[in-house]
Parts: C-alpha cells; sequence; structure tokens
C-alpha cells in the first residue's frame, strides 16, 4: 500500500511486456469470485470486494496491447472461471482514444474498462456505481505487488466504448478504466511525502 503510485508514463516497448498472469491476478484481485453466498433471491457470488446485497454490478474488459502470449484484442473477463475470452472487434482503439485523449496512457500493455450493468442493482439501490473504485484499488494493488504500474482514471470517450462493446447505453455504462503496465524511465509523479520524518503535534 506504500508503494502504489499512480505514475503518468509506460514503457510500451515489446521487451517490456507484462505476462499473462500479472494481468490474471490484477483482474481476479478486483473482480474474483471467492465464494457464494445463499440468500432469498438464490446463491449470489461473494468478491474480492464488497458491493451491496452482494449484487456485484460490474463487467471487465481488457483492451491487451502488449502482453506475452495474449494477442492484441479485445477480451471479456469471466469472473467465475477467472479467464478472458476474445470478443470480435473491427479496430483495437488506442488507449488514448478510449481514454479521452490523454495522452499519458499511451504505452500502457492493457487497459482494464470497469462496466456497470444497472439493472443487477437499481432495482433495490439508487447508487449502483460505487463499487468501482473498491475494485480499482485492489487491482492497483496488485499490480504494485507483481512490480508493475497502474493508473485509474474516468475521463473515458464513452461513444468509443459503447460502439466497441456494442452496449445499451441506457442498461450499462462504461464507468472507471485502469491502466497497467510497466514504468517508463520518464514517468512523473507527484512529490512525495516522508511521513516517518513528520511531527505529529496534538
Amino acid at each position: 500500500m506504500k508503494r502504489r503510485r499512480s505514475y503518468r508514463g509506460f514503457d510500451g516497448s515489446a521487451a517490456e511486456a507484462i505476462t499473462k498472469e500479472q494481468l490474471r491476478d490484477c483482474l481476479f484481485s478486483g473482480l474474483g469470485i471467492v465464494g457464494l453466498a445463499r440468500t432469498d433471491l438464490g446463491e449470489l457470488p461473494l468478491k474480492t470486494t464488497p458491493s451491496g446485497g452482494a449484487r456485484n454490478p460490474y463487467e471487465a474488459y481488457v483492451l491487451a496491447y502488449n502482453v506475452q502470449d495474449l494477442p492484441n484484442g479485445l477480451y471479456h473477463y469471466s469472473a467465475l472461471e477467472n479467464s478472458l475470452a476474445y470478443m470480435p472487434c473491427d479496430t483495437l482503439p488506442s488507449a488514448e482514444t478510449v481514454l479521452g485523449g490523454q495522452d499519458w496512457f499511451s504505452g500502457a500493455s492493457a487497459l482494464i474498462l470497469l462496466v456497470a450493468n444497472f439493472a443487477r442493482t437499481a432495482w433495490k439501490y439508487r447508487h449502483p456505481t460505487i463499487e468501482a473504485g473498491h475494485i480499482a484499488q485492489n487491482m492497483l494493488l496488485a499490480a504494485t505487488a507483481n512490480g508493475l504500474v497502474a493508473t485509474p482514471t474516468c475521463a473515458l470517450n464513452d461513444n468509443v466504448i459503447e460502439t466497441m462493446l456494442d452496449i445499451d447505453p441506457v442498461m450499462q455504462s462504461p464507468i472507471y478504466a485502469v491502466a497497467v503496465g510497466t514504468r517508463s524511465e520518464t514517468a512523473t509523479i507527484a512529490d512525495l511525502v516522508d511521513w516517518s520524518a513528520v511531527e505529529h503535534q496534538q
């Protein structure tokens, strides 16, 4: 947790590709199923992050740009099977295009999109999107533990994503994204505070 930082700058060279195992750890940490809860509504999945009523409204889609032994392309993550399924995509958009022109995301090895399915929660809760931050933070910590860097953003190009995923914008919406990769030598970060040297005053 102390080492986690958001960096603006990824090394997109082929020599610095992330592994499928590293990507899998990030996805499982945010969305993996660890058990089932028996309720009046049947069995509901218990995941690694909290969700109101165990409704878990999020799906994850991965844009793979530089992952070892994984062809570049669009994938859907199955939390139940902890696996990726390839999705046909005419042209894989760049991370910069998907993220509203934020050029510092170019070079990311993978982009994880969190898409909310409102029908899972809206009948019971008015705010079905608050889980995104919990999911993303777990992914960021998993990336850090794997020696990677990751940066979250909510600045998304909804039109590009909705067209690419062919989703109904009334019932589904992209909410959050996490870019994962390796750190470039020119990555920038805000100045850090050494809290161990700060005296706490009453």
